[in-house]
């Protein structure tokens, strides 16, 4: 007799366990559940290094048409991206087109600039045939001409007087708040130590009126040259 009161009570206890469970499984079905799972976010794909031309349009909002493609993408510009700023710089305000080259975060086709690299005006027509600098760091300057590139290992000078290029041994770059510095050295010849200032600011070549995102300053002994730099 009690074990067969036992096994009744447990198949009254499953029976309410099973009712209970498809009662909770019609609430969901019919909305009346409060544990709603949010929709997914689309995920950010970047950032990714972009090159070619940016649109203003009419209402000031911006398109970029990267190199090798006719497909518009619509471009959306913070502050701290400096990508309006160096487009103003260029074009005297923000409108027409320009040469740009920056670094963008990508969600659902549309692209957030992240930081502007090079900017120029469209007068010499698209760069998109000339390769993308390979290097580190490059600056350049004029009244005189001078070119640096920078990578790991070496930093390249080049000037149109003799010695036409020095290359020098590069140490790790130290950057102190808006300011980077990278010391390189060489044994040979009568120039040993070179400095590379590079400031955080906004540079204009005076040549070009490109616009670039750091001033430039190298040091070798007495010489100092001055002029503008991009990573």
């Amino acid at each position: 007799m009690r074990r067969a009161a036992t096994i009744g009570a447990m198949a009254r206890m499953t029976s309410r366990s099973m009712a209970l469970a498809l009662s909770v499984l019609a609430a969901g079905c019919d909305g009346r559940s409060s544990s709603a799972v949010p929709a997914a976010q689309p995920a950010a794909v970047g950032p990714v290094r972009l090159r070619g031309t940016l649109l203003v349009r009419a209402d000031s909002t911006l398109a970029f048409v990267g190199c090798g493609t006719t497909t518009e993408r619509a471009v959306m510009a913070p502050p701290a991206s400096q990508l309006a700023i160096a487009i103003t710089a260029v074009n005297g305000a923000l409108h027409d087109s320009a040469w740009v080259e920056f670094t963008a975060d990508t969600v659902r086709g549309t692209l957030t600039a992240r930081e502007t690299l090079f900017a120029t005006t469209l007068l010499e027509g698209s760069r998109c045939d000339r390769p993308r600098p390979l290097a580190e760091w490059e600056a350049i300057g004029v009244e005189p001409f001078w070119h640096v590139t920078v990578d790991s290992t070496q930093l390249v000078l080049e000037r149109p007087e003799p010695p036409r290029e020095l290359v020098f041994d590069a140490r790790a770059p130290q950057t102190r708040g808006a300011l980077t510095t990278i010391i390189a050295t060489r044994a040979l010849g009568t120039v040993h130590e070179l400095k590379l200032g590079l400031l955080r600011e906004a540079c204009r070549d005076g040549m070009s009126d490109a616009w670039y995102p750091f001033r430039a300053e190298v040091r070798m002994g007495e010489v100092a040259l001055h002029g503008c730099a991009r990573r």
